[in-house]
């Protein structure tokens, strides 16, 4: 077992390496080598392991705030949460403190599948599907127009009246992407593969001075068929999906769970379009449009939306409990 080959490096005092190389090997996940070779019992140092090259945007700034100024986080993004449950399964608890080493993975759908997630003290799991699901909300929408889109100088109650619109559009937006939402759960439910990334959000809809429109050709079939289609799973139309749509509905959990990067996507274009079309909704906007401190894509966008982001009190939390009670067990030095 893996465990076992670490105790013996760490027992003989091998741990050169060639060592660590061959350790992380067994696992083979590279984000475990990498860990391997910078973990110190010494630095003042907490690490954790997230899912995509993305998340650390999203939990580094929150870990930071709460921390000593003394300590550092490094945060490794294993690939995907089947990668980050491997490195927390081939950890010696024996060896590494477990709350000096914390785990943060999506939520998704499992909470409807159903599908159990293993938890531990020292896995964090979203409370909604992923961590867009927390970025996503109107408090972020302020703070993007005024800080990044150039919006500082508007009046209060002209940016309230277009959060407003925000929060309106995006429920429309959330209902409006059921059918999409209830096939994934469908192909969840009977276990079939789809990568849900080839699924383009922006073919459905746009975004108009702060209003949300399906794109005229589309209709529920064409959408059924387009998402098969890029997912390379073959369409029956004579499956019923009512039923998960219904799943979803039920207390609203499709609030909760949208697949993240959807609404993530509704959010930078319904900046952008506020942005294009300032002087129509904005009576106080100057003559000139200001200038956007930084270009924002999907791509791009949480590493600037994330960290604007407010700090969930599940999170809190758990980093209190985890990060922040190894911190403080330790002597000072």
């Amino acid at each position: 077992m893996l465990t076992d080959l670490v105790n013996l490096l760490f027992e003989e005092g091998a741990m050169d390496m060639l060592s660590i190389h061959k350790t992380a090997l067994a696992c083979n996940v590279a984000s475990y080598h990498e860990f391997l070779m910078r973990y110190s019992t010494t630095n003042n140092i907490v690490y954790g392991f997230v899912e995509g090259k993305e998340d650390p945007c999203f939990y580094k700034g929150f870990i930071q705030s709460l921390i000593p100024d003394d300590w550092d986080i490094e945060l490794w993004p294993a690939g995907n949460k089947n990668q980050v449950y491997k490195i927390y399964e081939s950890m010696d608890w024996q060896r590494f403190p477990q709350k000096r080493i914390c785990f943060f993975v999506d939520r998704d759908l499992s909470e409807l599948i159903p599908r159990t997630l293993h938890q531990d003290f020292n896995i964090y799991i979203t409370e909604g599907y992923s961590i867009e699901n927390e970025v996503v909300n109107r408090n972020t929408c302020h703070r993007l127009l005024t800080e990044i889109y150039g919006f500082a100088n508007i009046e209060h109650k002209e940016l309230d009246r277009i959060c407003d619109l925000f929060e309106e559009e995006l429920e429309k937006f959330l209902i409006a992407a059921l059918p999409i939402m209830a096939w994934i759960l469908f192909w969840l439910r009977n276990n079939k593969e789809a990568n849900l990334n080839n699924i383009e959000i922006s073919k459905f809809f746009v975004i108009k001075a702060g209003r949300l429109e399906m794109k005229t050709a589309l209709t529920t079939v064409g959408i059924a068929e387009y998402i098969h289609k890029k997912c390379k799973i073959v369409y029956d139309q004579q499956i019923d999906i009512s039923s998960y749509e219904t799943a979803l509905k039920k207390e609203a959990k499709y609030r909760k769970f949208t697949r993240g990067k959807y609404i993530f996507w509704f959010l930078l274009k319904f900046c952008d379009s506020v942005r294009e079309n300032a002087k129509i909704l904005f009576n106080s906007c100057p003559n000139k449009v200001p200038s956007m401190k930084i270009t924002l894509s999907t791509s791009n966008g949480m590493m600037v939306a994330g960290n604007r982001s407010r700090l969930p009190n599940s999170l809190r939390e758990f980093l209190q409990k985890t990060f922040c009670e190894y911190i403080t067990s330790k002597p000072a030095q």
